[in-house]
């Protein structure tokens, strides 16, 4: 009776590590539902319990570097200047312990690990589906109705070049999309393989990758469009050995640069980063394009203030708030906008030693690993990393949660990968 009330509770774990997967691309209250539900189910198997599940393996190392960032943060609210942000940046980060014993312990023999990342994929295409017909379709019925014939606004670039990540911010939802990307290189059919058997397999793939890579470019995150054009190219060196990759290389460099002028001179949201828009506003120049570039500039007049041990885990924006209001960019401060940068909020809450840990994190993730694993890592850490660039990842729930499903996924990956 035991036994089989255990085989039903593996099977609600497994099934709910799936539709948690599934549910990334869609609005974070189900994703955060969900996770929830598969590490409170996972409790329920009691694999904690028992000793001979524990499984010490270098896959973990970073899961663990993030736990002891965690602890710093329990610390620096005895300093933090605004102890409600910082210990709701506690309560967020919690997820990062939560999810360390399943690393150790592992997940039941129900996984099938290439069925979930399929079914990452599908979701993610999906999505994309889904949220374009809303756009284009639904949301214009009424005109449809009157007229027979869609607005002509909606074929403007302008329009669908800003607009389909309406459920979640850009940048989550690219971050989702680049990843799915990551997946669906990992399990990759070569494409040469066209025989009669294959064509199918071949097909979806390229209908897959087609989709992701339009739905990254509809989102209009620049950050994304960018790590997508980063990981596109090192899949394709990748593979490559000797006088090949060095060719490879180059043709990938000349192709990569036109792509980047393209999506300079013709992507709406990259129109905007155009220099010449500079206004000046009493005696400070505002850059009004893009708002990052004074946030960084703000966040780096008193490093003083910080450097050693910083100001609270979560009390970036609290901290430069002053900034905000001294310079009299009042946006800035009636949104309390943090660093948008996560190095730099890293920095600015918890000093420069956690700080430098972080970004070395990053660094060395993928040597955690090794062969085909090492290379998703690689790109995984590409896709995370240079997000961060722009972005406080990890102060938003939905940056924890994408950010905890990918660390925790490959680290289980490594134990299957171990025990072969």
């Amino acid at each position: 009776m035991q036994s089989k009330y255990l085989h039903i509770v593996e099977k609600i774990n497994y099934l709910l590590f799936i539709l948690a997967l599934c549910s990334l691309p869609f609005p974070t209250h189900f994703s955060l539902l969900l996770w929830e539900a598969w590490v409170i189910s996972w409790l329920f198997e009691g694999r904690f319990l028992q000793k001979k599940n524990i499984q010490w393996q270098k896959g973990i190392v970073p899961l663990v570097l993030l736990v002891v960032g965690v602890i710093w943060e329990a610390i620096s609210c005895l300093w933090a200047i605004n102890i409600t942000d910082a210990t709701n940046m506690l309560i967020r980060h919690i997820s990062f312990v939560a999810i360390l014993p399943i690393a150790i312990w592992g997940v039941n023999q129900e996984y099938d690990w290439g069925k979930a990342i399929k079914w990452f994929i599908i979701s993610s295409v999906s999505s994309i589906l889904i949220y374009g017909i809303y756009l284009y379709i639904i949301q214009h019925l009424g005109y449809i109705k009157e007229h027979h014939h869609l607005p002509e606004y909606v074929y403007s670039w302008k329009y669908f070049g800003d607009q389909i990540s309406f459920t979640k911010h850009r940048l989550y939802y690219g971050t989702v999309l680049n990843l799915a990307i990551v997946a669906l290189l990992h399990i990759r059919v070569p494409l040469m393989a066209i025989r009669r058997h294959h064509k199918l397999i071949t097909f979806c793939f390229l209908f897959s990758l087609f989709a992701l890579v339009v739905g990254i470019i509809l989102t209009g995150s620049r950050a994304n469009m960018l790590t997508l054009l980063i990981i596109s190219a090192i899949a394709i060196i990748q593979p490559l050995r000797g006088r090949t990759r060095i060719v490879g290389t180059a043709m990938v460099m000349v192709v990569g640069i036109a792509l980047i002028g393209l999506l300079f001179t013709q992507h709406p949201r990259f129109e905007k980063l155009h220099w010449e828009h500079v206004a000046e506003r009493a005696e400070y120049q505002t850059n009004e394009i893009e708002p990052r570039i004074n946030i960084w500039y703000s966040a780096l007049q008193n490093p003083q203030d910080y450097f050693w041990y910083g100001v609270g885990a979560g009390c970036n924006s609290e901290y430069l708030k002053p900034i905000y209001a001294s310079y009299q960019w009042t946006s800035f401060y009636d949104r309390a906008y943090n660093a948008h940068n996560q190095y730099l909020g890293v920095l600015i809450d918890l000093g420069i030693f956690a700080a430098v840990l972080f970004i070395l994190m990053w660094l060395i993730y993928p040597l955690w690993y090794k062969d085909k694993l090492r290379k998703v890592a690689t790109l995984v850490a590409i896709v995370f990393g240079s997000n961060m660039l722009t972005e406080n990842m990890l102060d938003r729930i939905e940056g924890v949660i994408i950010t905890c499903c990918a660390i925790v996924t490959i680290a289980l990956l490594s134990r299957v990968q171990d025990a072969k």
